[in-house]
């Protein structure tokens, strides 16, 4: 169908002008069914009236009641079953937060959190702090001996392969075993497509430089990992954040519109066990959200550095599996699933492929070979997926054996995010909770964690603290996790007590 031109107006003004009126519709629909559960006219586990009945009510076409609908599934405030409806399935409809576009205002803004987020870090040198802090497995769960074995094993049968620089396409055995994990693709990996990176931060940084220059503006989850925005701050990126629903991801009905708009260079987004949240993406969702990035052209810059940790699955597919068009750059690493110290990652960057290895040629060249030696034999030979199966039982018990140390010691209100994979808790904090005032606090009773509002470049998150569940619940750790507690309770019983105070001043 071909947009008319009319009073001076170009076919592009026209559409954006639709498309505009589109969303506003779809804008009022949501927030009229969000008032609808709030006031109780529609409870949990009550059916929606149908999409057609819907489209008729509100004069509008299908597709923007079906836009509704997924965006409201996407925020969990409603449940789509097949042949079935849609149904009402928050459990605590009371408290559901003002609709997505006023809270999430889609405009760039610039990234300043690198001193915050440093101060926050250099705690965790400090041997005498209990760490919950930095997302990471402890050395009591990792095969430590196996490696550094395996290592000597290597430079002593292999002395000058690994004294020398490794070639810039990589150890042969190690990127040979990385393409065949991707067998269960729909669109696999061939080895010539892997470049290996010291760490996943470089291929990320990698990935960003190729797509994008400073002053661009990129999509990225909120909340998101600090360390995403710290990237984009240095290289003087703007951040558009798009918020993400702790069971579904990243909502891709924001995505579109922020994507539809023109103003984005690239996103940013981790589809497996991502922290700090811990969702992880269905197939449906992921497929969808490559099909948005090939439909506006926008490459994805893909972190699955905790899709291994994914409990319960032999292999989380990532959004890379669909990338017919090699809009995705997948990046991902062994630092949080076997040894941080190797600084051994990877990417596929698909279409960028080229500039992705200029770059890399032109700031570190080569990635370290002895790491490239030992982990290619570490998958080789079978080891690697058997740790992998260990580690994610080790790590979801943990991850419940804390959160049930945190529901049982913080104050009424506290909410605890089950993540689905990797060893990290969101913890949500009564309002009145400063998550910020709470970390100086913990840290003077020797236990370091860390606050929300550095995962957002908004500082959105101010009453959440992320809590590092990947070591094992000894004593020690159960008195912190206790003693946090009580250091909440302690601030949220303040804040009455303030309010009373500058009443009766």
């Amino acid at each position: 169908m071909r947009l008319p031109e009319y009073f001076g107006q170009t076919r592009e003004d026209v559409r954006r002008r639709l498309v505009a009126q589109e969303l506003f519709l779809y804008e009022r629909i949501s927030r009229r069914l969000l008032d609808q559960i709030r006031q109780g006219s529609y409870r949990v586990g009550e059916r929606l009236p149908s999409v057609r009945r819907m489209s008729q009510l509100f004069g509008v076409s299908v597709n923007t009641v079906m836009q509704c609908y997924r965006h409201l599934e996407a925020e969990g405030f409603l449940e789509v079953r097949p042949q079935s409806g849609v149904f009402v399935c928050s459990d605590d409809v009371s408290e559901l937060p003002p609709p997505i576009q006023q809270r999430f205002p889609l405009l760039p803004v610039e990234v300043s959190l690198s001193e915050q987020v440093l101060h926050y870090m250099e705690f965790h040198a400090d041997p005498d702090l209990v760490r919950l802090g930095i997302a990471l497995p402890g050395p009591d769960v990792q095969p430590v001996s196996r490696v550094l074995q395996t290592l000597r094993d290597v430079t002593r049968l292999q002395p000058l392969e690994a004294w020398d620089y490794m070639h810039p396409h990589g150890n042969d055995t190690f990127t040979h075993q990385l393409a065949r994990r991707s067998l269960p693709y729909e669109v696999p990996v061939a080895q010539q497509d892997i470049i290996v990176t010291s760490g996943c931060m470089e291929a990320l940084t990698l990935a960003l430089r190729s797509v994008s220059r400073p002053g661009d503006a990129v999509a990225v989850e909120s909340p998101t990992y600090y360390g995403t925005l710290l990237l984009l701050e240095a290289h003087e990126r703007r951040v558009v954040e798009v918020p993400a629903h702790h069971r579904d991801g990243i909502c891709l009905s924001t995505l579109e519109q922020v994507f539809s708009q023109g103003e984005v260079a690239a996103c940013m987004v981790s589809t497996n066990a991502q922290n700090p949240l811990g969702f992880t993406m269905s197939v449906d969702r992921k497929r969808a959200l490559v099909e948005l990035s090939a439909r506006y052209q926008v490459p994805l810059i893909e972190n699955d550095i905790w899709g291994d940790t994914v409990y319960g699955e032999e292999t989380a597919l990532p959004a890379k599996a669909f990338d017919e068009e090699g809009l995705v750059i997948y990046c991902n690493s062994f630092s949080k699933t076997l040894i941080p110290g190797f600084r051994l990652g990877w990417a596929a960057p698909g279409r960028f492929h080229h500039r992705f290895l200029e770059l890399k040629q032109l700031s570190t060249i080569t990635s370290g070979s002895a790491p490239q030696m030992v982990m290619g034999r570490l998958l080789e030979n079978g080891f690697y997926a058997q740790h992998l199966r260990d580690l994610r039982q080790v790590l979801r018990r943990q991850v419940s054996s804390t959160a049930a140390r945190v529901r049982e010691t913080f104050p009424d209100g506290t909410r605890v995010n089950q993540p689905s994979g990797g060893c990290v808790l969101w913890v949500e904090l009564p309002e009145q909770v400063d998550a910020t005032e709470l970390f100086n606090r913990a840290i003077a009773a020797g236990i370091h964690v860390f606050p929300g509002d550095v995962f957002s470049a908004a500082g959105k998150h101010v009453n959440y603290l992320r809590i590092n569940a990947g070591n094992p619940v000894t004593a020690r750790v159960e008195r912190a996790l206790d003693r946090l507690g009580e250091l909440a309770c302690g601030m949220a019983s303040e804040a009455p007590a303030r309010k009373r105070a500058g009443r009766s001043r």
